[in-house]
């Protein structure tokens, strides 16, 4: 009664929530979205026989709603809704690419289990060549080693093959305690999921092609690139994780989005730390950081410095862990200043002691 607007609010579920969203901002409406979780745990608080329908849920939406606990989630536009997409398209594909692996070497560690020892990852085109014959040890140590050393050169494809590791496969072979039943059919097996394997990986070169050509159209792209450490990939992802900078008016919002903002987590005398990370925000932004700073503890003097003095000093000295989260909320607020007064990273005008 008396209302002069009208709030839509709403859980982000699936896609349905975009094309609401979209409408509303067409039409120059507001909207707040709540999360499913959070309505979730309210409505069996204030329920306790945990009844679930649409109005109880409506209803726990609102009220939630009008207690501020909502989120300014807005879409995004341009080459960052691309970028975005792109991110989401290359972590499908990287999930897949490691359930493809670990369904190949659950199938090859049951008719030869000590091939590990020879060649740690299945990324390789040696051993690639040899899963396309029968990478079976039964069927290895029954070959002269110069036929099996023929018959993988068959299969090779690619300019330098590595025989150190191939000639340690065939010795494994010899006393390998691997099954020698169902050959024909666990080699079918090997042989599909190595062609999804593969058709995977090619895949996902193209989508890190597509992430790089988008990251161009990006105007404050050229600031980050310029930080000495972050590839192209890690810039178009970190900016699909973040979206449009001109969402954010400060870089503590970029922390909490990241959730590794500091937070007390303390009960009677259990204290779990002084203070860990709140772990609230985008884990995929979270990963992104980890990896980058750990690349920059390499290749930036300060960067590595900084990380020496977290875990040396005399008071309070950090874990290895500890002192990455300080460098992690370090390279935002970094990245923060970069986009906002569009400069190029300067390493002598950086102060990472703050």
């Amino acid at each position: 009664m008396g209302a002069t607007q009208v709030v839509i609010a709403m859980e982000p579920t699936n896609f349905f929530w975009k094309l609401l969203a979209n409408h509303l901002e067409q039409q120059g409406r507001p909207y707040h979205l709540v999360n499913a979780y959070t309505v979730k745990k309210h409505r069996e608080g204030d329920q306790l026989d945990r009844s679930k329908d649409d109005p109880r849920d409506s209803f726990t939406i609102a009220d939630l709603d009008r207690t501020g606990k909502y989120t300014e989630t807005r879409l995004q536009h341009g080459p960052y809704e691309e970028l975005r997409r792109y991110a989401t398209l290359y972590n499908q594909l990287n999930k897949s690419l490691r359930r493809e692996k670990n369904i190949l070497w659950g199938l090859v560690g049951q008719v030869f289990p000590e091939l590990r020892q020879a060649f740690k990852q299945l990324d390789g085109i040696t051993v690639k060549a040899l899963l396309r014959i029968c990478p079976a040890a039964v069927s290895i140590r029954a070959l002269s080693e110069e036929d099996y050393l023929a018959q993988v050169q068959a299969a090779f494809v690619g300019t330098r093959m590595h025989l150190a590791k191939l000639h340690q496969a065939y010795q494994l072979a010899k006393t390998s305690i691997g099954l020698a039943e169902g050959l024909r059919a666990n080699q079918l097996a090997i042989q599909i999921h190595l062609e999804q394997l593969e058709m995977l990986e090619m895949q996902l070169l193209q989508v890190i092609v597509a992430l790089k050509a988008c990251l161009q159209e990006v105007e404050v792209a050229p600031y980050l690139l310029s930080i000495r450490g972050l590839s192209s990939l890690s810039v178009a992802l970190l900016l699909a994780e973040i979206g449009d900078p001109a969402y954010y008016q400060t870089s503590g919002q970029l922390v909490k989005l990241a959730g590794i903002q500091p937070v007390p987590n303390t009960s009677g005398r259990k204290q779990r730390s002084r203070t860990p990370m709140s772990h609230l925000g985008r884990a995929g932004l979270r990963t992104i950081l980890y990896f980058a700073c750990l690349r920059l503890v390499k290749v930036d003097r300060r960067f590595q410095q900084r990380y020496q003095e977290l875990q040396t000093r005399a008071k309070n000295p950090l874990t290895k862990m500890q002192a990455l989260g300080v460098l992690m909320n370090k390279l935002l607020h970094i990245m923060w200043a970069l986009i906002k007064n569009q400069t190029f990273y300067n390493p002598a005008e950086v102060v990472l002691t703050a």
